[in-house]
């Protein structure tokens, strides 16, 4: 005769809370009665149904001429380890007692079903009954939904700082500058979705990771790093001003290229500069910092021409001489670049 144990599981120990009642319940006058009594004690109580499910299925396989047992089992208020461990030696003890041939889990929703791991581990799990009132299924299933994610977010740290940090960043500025804000909350907004997009994560880590090391080791390059911020800095200022009242994306970049380009520049030659002697000090090669310096003086050409054209400060000859030097500098500087990562 197949032996099955019909098993119903609390694992946030309602039945504790509200009635006093500690697990394992075992056996079906004992299950019945602490339903009759959870019930009572509060009627929306969702376990109270689970009970009465599990002692359905008890008398269903007992028809069936099944030898068959039906048991709760109780967690703890502190939902995870501990009431998993609790639930755990309840199952051990009630196990060796009756030595099933299977088990039929009931729960009342997603959140018991964390046990089910739990009980597969020991025995053979025949079915799974979830017993949830029709009305309230989708709402719970949800909420379970809901709570599994933000569980997950607490857990990764680098998913809580999209979800989590960001709009706390966005909520500060809103603090400090109030509806002015938007304007820097989407730019910060932006500036995250270019690093995530172009993968730049990595190149704006090292660089970060680069100055703190020119920091501590008292290199050139840190002050150079820093000039080379403020220069930075200084060219969107200017290139701002310059399109004040402006409208058009036509007009106005091409201006705001036009004004900052050659801060922009300086700010890129000053950092190189600072690498190409801190390099020297050390007794490093010099070249790639060099070609770089190439590079950016070739893409300066080629910007300040595209905007200079568009804005018709220069001739046409002049602008396809300015594109043509600018395209062989970069050719330059590209090759330059590819030989020194070889060596």
């Amino acid at each position: 005769m197949q032996k099955i144990y019909v098993i119903c599981v609390d694992r946030d120990a309602d039945i504790t809370r509200k009635v006093g009642e500690r697990g394992p319940i075992v056996g079906r006058s004992n299950n019945l009665r602490v339903a009759v009594k959870l019930g009572l004690a509060d009627p929306t109580e969702s376990d109270t149904n689970t009970i009465f499910e599990a002692v359905r299925l008890h008398d269903y396989y007992q028809k069936l001429g099944r030898e068959v047992r039906v048991a709760t089992l109780v967690g703890d208020e502190n939902v995870g380890v501990v009431s998993d461990e609790l639930i755990a030696k309840q199952l051990d003890e009630i196990l060796r007692e009756f030595q099933p041939d299977g088990v039929v889990l009931v729960t009342d929703g997603v959140e018991d079903e964390h046990v089910l791991p739990i009980i597969e581990s020991r025995a053979k799990v025949i079915s799974v009954s979830r017993v949830i009132v029709r009305q309230s299924e989708r709402l719970e299933s949800t909420y379970y939904m809901i709570l599994d994610f933000l569980r997950s977010i607490a857990r990764d740290p680098k998913l809580s700082r999209i979800v989590i940090g960001l709009p706390g960043v966005a909520l500060v500025l809103y603090m400090l500058l109030g509806p002015h804000s938007w304007r820097i909350i989407g730019g910060v907004l932006g500036v995250f979705l270019i690093l995530k997009g172009f993968n730049l994560e990595g190149t704006v880590t090292k660089s970060i990771s680069e100055l703190r090391d020119a920091l501590i080791s008292a290199k050139l390059s840190f002050f150079t790093y820093v000039v080379s911020a403020v220069l930075a800095v200084l060219g969107v200022l200017i290139g701002w001003r310059s399109i004040a009242g402006m409208t058009g994306y036509q007009e106005i970049l091409p201006q705001f290229t036009a004004a900052s380009i050659d801060f922009f520049m300086f700010s890129a030659l000053v950092a190189l500069g600072g690498k190409i002697i801190d390099a020297l000090v050390e007794g490093e090669s010099t070249s790639r910092y060099l070609v770089l310096m190439v590079f950016v003086i070739a893409i300066r050409l080629v910007l300040d021409a595209v905007a200079l054209y568009l804005m018709g400060r220069i001739a046409t000859g002049m602008f396809a001489l300015s594109v043509t030097l600018g395209v062989v500098l970069t050719v330059i500087a590209f090759f330059g670049i590819r030989g020194s990562t070889r060596r």
